[in-house]
Formats: structure tokens, sequence, C-alpha cells
């Protein structure tokens, strides 16, 4: 049986899982560190990843051509499990002043559209590995910060994200992704974004399109502003179903609809995807319960799943986790809970928060320790239900909810794992990343 301060720790999780960028002085926000990505000593290795910030490598099943763009692919495994990794697109930049930073994204987002790597409706993911090491906290977010929605245009690749500004939303060149002098202070950029690719179809792609270039000119006419509270999504504070909630977002865009509709930033892109199999002739006929067009990839989750079709926002590291030797598991649950921890690498938001919830985090720890050993999700789901319980059942869709999603097995994974883009800096790097390039002509791992 799970200990009771289980439901403090779940209140405490999915208020901090989703911690999507915002405001300096948010609590849980994605206060960028004034680092880069730190890349590894090792001659064989471009990152040192830990295998809570990988995916199995048995998910890595999407081909992607590399013949159309300059950068190297490197499939990197894991320190400790051989079995979980990145595919890791490395891109040299050429020093880290915002302006180098912009011209290296801007590269990135037409080379990397024009290949096909980034496509409508995909979410790029700002990840940070200086993470790794710290707290079980952003261990368990897997070191992603931030979801932004990818849309094409012109054979280039945009982003649209809440915040709906100008700091975010542009050709992953504004403020959020190469760092400068921002309303909020000093922002440090954005070395690393996962890139996962919700299933849906061409057809829906160019329709997330049109939805997506016009809520970035439009900016949804100011009535999605940011949503600091991640422990309610907007469907529970407006006490609405999500088809209600989709179809809301739709007649805002299209300024049929003057209602507000405050989302944090995966909550945002969640309902684009959502919006995607509806055309504006649907949003506009739709009535009050909805319109029937609306269809999300995957449903908002729970912190963790309580049988074998489900899987939880909590419950990334443990994916990874069950592809190692199971004789290593139980040591390599202590890298994803180390105690005390090094919170030095954290800004002062995450380092306040994960100060907060190193107390409540043994008894997250004992569910991993019983799936790690072979229970099944049956198995723990009376210990699923207590933590579960502790937000209300209410169900969220954090950042990490896209990764999490993308590392389930085949038959029920509704998103898939694309790339790891990691900007360097150093030119040895960049040899490196060359040298450990995966052999030509492929770009799925052994």
């Amino acid at each position: 049986m799970l200990s009771p301060r289980l439901s403090h720790l779940a209140l405490l999780l999915v208020a901090l899982v989703p911690a999507c960028s915002a405001e300096a002085d948010a609590p849980a926000d994605d206060e960028g560190q004034d680092q880069d990505v730190v890349t590894s000593t090792s001659p064989d290795r471009l990152l040192d990843v830990p295998f809570y910030f990988s995916v199995p490598k048995s998910v890595v099943k999407t081909e992607i051509n590399r013949a159309k763009y300059s950068y190297s692919t490197v499939w990197q495994p894991s320190v400790e499990v051989k079995d979980a990794g990145l595919r890791i697109i490395a891109i040299k930049q050429a020093g880290t002043s915002p302006a180098a930073k912009k011209a290296a994204r801007e590269d990135m987002a037409r080379q990397l559209s024009a290949a096909g790597v980034l496509q409508d409706g995909d979410i790029a993911l700002t990840f940070r590995p200086e993470l790794a090491g710290t707290m079980a906290y952003p261990h368990i977010q897997m070191g992603t910060t931030h979801a932004s929605l990818v849309y094409t245009k012109g054979g280039v690749a945009y982003n649209v994200d809440s915040p709906l500004d100008s700091e975010y939303v542009g050709q992953f060149n504004t403020l959020h992704f190469t760092g400068g002098q921002g309303s909020s202070g000093v922002e440090y950029g954005t070395d690393a974004l996962q890139v996962v690719r919700p299933r849906i179809s061409d057809a829906r792609r160019a329709q997330l399109g049109k939805w997506a270039t016009a809520v970035a000119s439009n900016r949804a006419n100011g009535h999605v502003r940011f949503q600091k509270d991640y422990l309610t999504p907007i469907f529970a504070s407006k006490r609405m179903t999500t088809k209600q909630t989709v179809t809301e977002l739709g007649k805002i865009i299209l300024g049929a609809s003057t209602n507000d509709m405050p989302m944090y930033c995966s909550e945002f892109a969640w309902h684009m995807i959502a919006l995607s199999n509806c055309t504006e002739a649907d949003i506009r006929a739709a009535g009050t319960d909805g319109a029937a067009c609306v269809d999300p990839v995957f449903a908002p989750m729970q912190l963790v799943g309580k049988d074998s079709s489900l899987v939880g926002l909590a419950e990334g590291p443990l994916l990874s986790l069950q592809v190692a030797p199971a004789a290593a598991r139980a040591g390599l649950i202590e890298q994803i809970f180390p105690n005390p921890g090094n919170p030095g690498k954290l800004s002062s938001g995450h380092r306040a928060v994960s100060e907060q919830v190193a107390p409540l985090m043994p008894g997250l720890k004992q569910y991993f320790q019983a799936r790690a050993a072979g229970a099944t999700p049956e198995q723990t789901a009376s210990g699923a239900d207590q933590i579960n319980a502790g937000v209300q059942n209410v169900p969220n869709y954090s950042p990490t909810a896209f990764l999490v999603n993308s590392m389930q097995a085949d038959g029920v994974r509704k998103v898939d794992y694309i790339a790891t883009i990691v900007f360097v800096d150093r030119d040895s790097d960049a040899i490196k990343a060359k040298k450990l390039a995966m052999p030509s002509g492929t770009s799925i791992p052994q």
C-alpha cells in the first residue's frame, strides 16, 4: 500500500509537470540557465544522456531523410541503458550570442522543414539536458519545460505557442529560443528540442497549418492568455467538455467568440491538434455541445496508469527503465530519485519547488520500484488510484505527455518520436558529431 502522503505528491506533481515557460517570477516557470548544452568529454558520446531523459530504442521507427539536410545525425545510447537513447541532429552554431543563435535556428527551420523532419502538427519540446543529475522533479519531467506547436509556410517551419507573444511565436528565432533581454529579465535561450509527431493524416496536417497560421497572425485576438494554473486544465475550470473547449478555441481564432480561454503551453498545443480535424465551416456551424469533428490524438492523462492500456504523465522514466536488464533496475531508480540531489543547476523557481517536493518523492519512488520489479499496472492499480485521487482524478496534458505518448509500445502509440535537435558551439563537438554519425543511408538505430 502506498503512503497517504502521495495525495500531496500528486497535487504538486500535476502543478509542476506542465512547467511551461512563463514570466520569470512564476514559481514553476522555464527559467533558462546561463549555460549551453553540456557536451560529453567521452570520445564516443556527444551528450551524456541519462536513461531517464531517453526513449526506448524500440520506439524510434520513423525514417528521416538525412540526405536533405547538412547536419550530422547521431544515435546516442543513454549512459546506463544501451536500449534507450536519443536520435540527435547536431547543429553547429557560430557562437552563443542571440544573433548567432537566431541564425542557426532559422537555418534549422529551413533545412529540417525541407527534409520533412519538421512538419505541420509536430510538437517541439524545450529540452534542457543540463538538468540531469539534479533532483527528482526535473528527472520525472524528462528535462522538458515547454511545448511549441510546429507549422510550415513557404517551405519553412514556424512555431506558435502559448504565451501567444513576440517572445515565443516565430520561426524558432524569438527570445525563448535565442536568448536575450526580455520583458521579464534576461533569457538564455533553448539549445535542445525534442521533436515528436502526433499521428494525424496529411489532410489534418494541412488543416492544422491553416489554423496555426491564423492564430499566429491574430494571436487569438487577445483572448487566449497564458495560464499559470497548471493544476486546473481549462475544461475543468470552465466545467466544459474538451469538445467544447476545442470548439471555443476555434471560434476565438475565427473571431466568432470573444470569450477568454487562458491556456498553458501544452494545453494550447493539445487543443490545436484536436482542432486540426475541423474546418472553419465545422466550427462556425457548431452548437453549444461542440463540434463533432473535434478529435484529440490522445486523451488527457492521469499521473500514473492503472491498466496496461494507459500510461501516466509521470511514467516516462519508468518506460525507459523497463528496457534495462532486470537486475540493474533497482540501482537505476536511485538515479531518478537522488537523495539529497544536486539543486545547483536549477533555476531559482525550479530549485524552490524541487526542494519542496523532495520529501514527498519516496512515495512515487515506491510505485516505480513495484513496477520495475515486474508488477503489472493492474497489480499496482490501488496505488495508482491513490496517486490519481490526489488530484480528484482530473487528467492533464503536460509537455512531457507528448514525449511519454511517443514512448509507448506499437499498437497503442499515438505519437511518434522523431529526433532531438541539439545546437553545439565548439568545432570539436561538430567534428565529433560527424564521426559518430549513423551510417549513410540509415536513420533507424540498430
